[in-house]
């Protein structure tokens, strides 16, 4: 090969690379950063009905707003019943939040591959994907097609756990540090517990915690549960921090935020949490019910 052939295959490597670094978003240096978890929004499912899920909704946007956060993540479930009028009530508040909300799907936002696609169309998002922000790589799923058995999803499943190892080898690779959001929980109290409604089924549990222990991932947002609570496995390697949201919660701990200050590029160390109520809020019933009627993602 002569040096003019070498030099072009290198100008063609290098377009390939910046090509690939200005799709995923080139990683940044370092730099301390504030962002909060959302939880299930869930407009439909409270106690007090759903214009009151979205005036909970329009407090945390005054909330989010008064604190000095780069971006926030919302965990799934943003309607209860995917119903017209919960939809555009999301869609009306949606516009108050000043900083950047990356939206999660729940399972009562996605079902089927229709509701898949829907959701795309009614909230202008993916359904699953990654930023890069300060040197910290957000990876953030769909549980739904990540861990349902249905034969409709059987492509979406296939590609998406390809492309969750494929965005793990990457953060890796340039160094990044690896955080991961996605609505259902991997486990609620052991790594080997039964399979229920709340967690991954066993079948692609332990997938998917060998890489998050692979890839040293410390941080895990999830919602679903409607309680707030963090998670930890046996050698406590990394963190689970569950959240309520606004809609309704089951335990003791109310309506409220996750806050996380990000102090170094170390996420081992750096990364600080914490819970912080829902601001103005009047009705603060704990719920006694569990929910019942909610849409089934795997096949029996």
């Amino acid at each position: 090969m002569n040096r003019l052939a070498i030099l072009l295959a290198f100008v063609a490597y290098f377009q390939a690379v910046l090509a690939v670094s200005e799709k995923r978003g080139v990683p940044n240096s370092f730099e301390p950063f504030r962002f909060c978890q959302l939880g299930d929004i869930q407009i439909g499912f409270g106690l007090d009905g759903w214009q009151n899920d979205t005036y909970r909704m329009h407090l945390a946007a005054q909330q989010v707003n008064a604190q000095n956060f780069d971006f926030c993540i919302a965990v799934g479930d943003l309607t209860n019943d995917r119903f017209s009028y919960e939809i555009q009530a999301f869609q009306d508040t949606f516009p108050e939040f000043e900083p950047k909300i990356h939206l999660l799907p729940g399972n009562h936002d996605i079902s089927s591959v229709a509701t898949l696609k829907q959701f795309s169309v009614d909230y202008k998002v993916s359904d699953h994907g990654a930023f890069s922000h300060n040197g910290y790589r957000f990876i953030m799923l769909d549980s739904i097609t990540l861990i349902s058995n249905l034969t409709e999803f059987e492509n979406y499943t296939r590609e998406e756990w390809v492309w969750f190892e494929t965005e793990l080898k990457y953060a890796t690779a340039v160094k990044e540090q690896i955080i991961v959001a996605h609505h259902h929980l991997p486990f609620e109290f052991t790594e080997d517990e039964p399979d229920s409604y709340w967690t991954f089924p066993n079948r692609v549990r332990g997938r998917y915690l060998d890489l998050i222990k692979e890839y040293n991932v410390h941080h895990i947002l999830v919602g679903h549960r409607h309680e707030t609570k963090n998670i930890y496995p046996t050698d406590n390697s990394f963190t689970i921090y569950v959240v309520a949201g606004t809609a309704r919660f089951f335990d003791d701990n109310g309506f409220g935020i996750n806050y996380f200050d990000v102090s170094t590029p170390n996420s081992a160390t750096g990364v600080n949490q914490t819970y912080v109520h829902l601001q103005g809020v009047t009705h603060m019933k704990r719920s006694l019910g569990l929910p019942n009627g909610c849409p089934d993602i795997f096949a029996h």
